[in-house]
């Protein structure tokens, strides 16, 4: 009987074993079944949202039949591939205009950011399915030519709608948008009132509506948005008196008022704005006196106040200020004793700013300027000292029509130091050496005899021969290739020319006598080359032109005292 019992649970506990199996079967199947239906239905969304992208026509310059459409420009993709924003601003790369339409939004469910700015979009955008993006967080069309009104979009963060042409009235609806922290219609057409539904959007940071033409009172709920730093409603035509309850704005740094109707006194909550930095309350009706509550604002540096009918006596804390502050309140006709050089509109602060400036530029440009002339001045000096040095020793060295720089060493190095091997000559005041230059030049050398050197008179009639050879142009005259004035030496530089001449003058003037010189060179040469210069310049040619003549007459019966003439 046991046995049975026995048999019985295993057949029980092997059909429960059995069962499990299929379930655990059944479960797998089941779960990769609808991991592929989702895989397949992901796969199917992504070719959806590429094909959105590509009929749009937007993106037809940017290679649209990559196959990956997260790369084209401007798209970015999640992990999944899904777009989830769309960036372009002033780009030429994609044509949008008025193609708005083309683009099927509703295809694009994970659309968190879109950014189109400056990119001539065109047409209503209720007509455009803006609406159905209820993930989308982020959205900028401010300029472009959009019209109509903004659909409902509670996820919204930013909206940013500047510079279009909306028109009507801001609708209430807007209240609704409850996570906004930056809302700008600036620069549209849009009318009415401000909706007091405003006062919803408690987490706004920042709030433009300027440059539109909205009328009526400034709503007190504003002063309900506690998170506000900057708050601009300039350029409307709001009408009324400024609601005290923005002295609950706190947090506020920058208020502008400007370029409205309002009337009415500047309440003094306005003083507990301490953070505020900027206010500008210019062309309006206010009346009244400057309250003293504005003396807490510690951290204000722009106060406008001009074009408006306020009156009383000016402040001592403004007048105190004008150094610190841009304070403008020209234009208002009932101050005491006020008088527009008490606050000249800023300029006298932008002076004070501007003199440190100007004075660490001339500090710098002074610093620069003394570098300069010292190091000028320095290099002048050792100019002036290498000079002096010159001078002082002697130390002169000229070679004319010479292809390079010739120093004193390379005619120390052609002559040996002078030796006697290259001398070619000896005179009564100087040897003439013979040397080939490293331009493979060969020149004569006439060397002053070492005791001459130190002799004032000779180094005097030294330096007159080169002037004098310097200018002598003739053919018979040994050419004056350079000198040496050196107080190791005193040497003469001749171009080594085929001619029966004398090196240069070859003479040198003897300071004991007035009316003689002393002849340096043999006196056959001197004979010889004043005969040849003396002939050639009676007869106004060479006397080599003489002798061919000669020749030439022979044979002809010709009077010697016919030839002499």
């Amino acid at each position: 009987m046991y046995e049975v019992r026995d048999k019985y649970q295993i057949l029980f506990k092997m059909d429960e074993c059995m069962v499990s199996c299929v379930l655990v079967v059944l479960l797998l199947v089941t779960h990769h079944h609808a991991a592929a239906v989702a895989a397949s239905t992901n796969s199917s969304q992504v070719v959806a949202e590429a094909d959105a992208l590509r009929n749009s026509g937007w993106w037809m310059w940017s290679d649209p039949a990559t196959p990956n459409h997260c790369s084209w420009w401007g798209i970015t993709c999640n992990e999944a591939g899904h777009v989830n924003g769309i960036r372009l601003v002033e780009t030429y790369s994609v044509s949008v205009y008025d193609q708005f339409s083309r683009l099927n939004l509703s295809s694009l469910p994970s659309l968190h950011f879109l950014i189109l700015s400056g990119v001539e979009v065109m047409g209503a955008i209720s007509d455009h399915q803006i609406g159905t993006l209820t993930t989308l967080t982020y959205l900028d069309l401010s300029f472009n030519n959009l019209s109509d009104q903004i659909g409902s979009l509670t996820r919204l963060t930013y909206l940013n709608l500047a510079d279009n042409k909306l028109s009507g009235s801001i609708p209430h609806q807007i209240g609704s948008l409850t996570k906004l922290t930056y809302l700008n219609l600036d620069g549209n057409k849009l009318s009415g009132s401000i909706p007091h539904q405003i006062d919803s959007l408690t987490k706004l940071t920042y709030l433009d509506v300027s440059h539109n033409q909205l009328t009526n009172s400034i709503p007190h709920q504003i002063g309900t948005l506690r998170e506000l730093n900057s708050l601009n409603l300039s350029s409307n035509n709001l009408t009324g008196s400024i609601p005290s309850s923005l002295g609950c704005l706190t947090g506020l740094t920058s208020l502008n008022l400007s370029r409205n109707q309002i009337n009415g006194s500047i309440p003094p909550e306005i003083g507990y704005m301490k953070d505020l930095i900027y206010l500008n309350l210019d062309n309006n009706f206010i009346s009244g006196k400057i309250p003293s509550q504005l003396k807490n604002l510690k951290r204000l540096k722009s106060l406008g106040l001009s074009n408006n009918c306020l009156s009383g006596k000016v402040p001592p804390f403004i007048t105190h200020n004008c150094n610190n502050s841009t304070i403008d309140l020209s234009y208002n006709d009932h101050f005491k004793a006020y008088t527009n050089s008490l606050c000249k509109r800023g300029h006298k602060n932008i002076a004070l700013r501007l003199i440190p400036l100007v004075l660490t530029l001339v500090f710098v440009a002074c610093i620069i300027l003394g570098y300069v002339f010292a190091c000028l001045w320095k290099k002048r000096k050792i100019q002036l000292a290498n000079s002096t040095a010159a001078k002082k020793n002697g130390d002169l060295f000229f070679i004319w029509n010479f292809d390079g720089k010739l120093a004193f060493e390379d005619i120390i190095s052609a002559t040996e130091d002078f030796d006697i091997r290259y001398c070619i000559g000896v005179g009564g005041y100087g040897s003439v050496y013979r040397a080939q230059l490293p331009t493979e030049k060969v020149v004569a050398m006439k060397k002053l005899h070492g005791s001459k050197i130190e002799e004032p008179a000779y180094l005097t009639s030294f330096k007159n021969e080169v002037q004098m050879l310097e200018q002598i142009r003739h053919r018979n005259i040994v050419k004056l290739h350079g000198y040496c004035l050196h107080n190791r030496c005193m040497f003469l530089i001749y171009i080594l020319e085929g001619f029966v001449s004398d090196f240069g003058t070859a003479r040198l003037l003897d300071p004991d006598s007035s009316n003689r010189t002393l002849v340096a060179e043999t006196y056959g040469y001197i004979a010889l080359d004043f005969g040849v210069v003396a002939l050639e310049t009676m007869m106004g040619k060479h006397p080599e032109e003489l002798i061919t003549s000669l020749s030439s007459l022979l044979c002809q019966d010709i009077m010697l005292r016919d030839i002499l003439d």
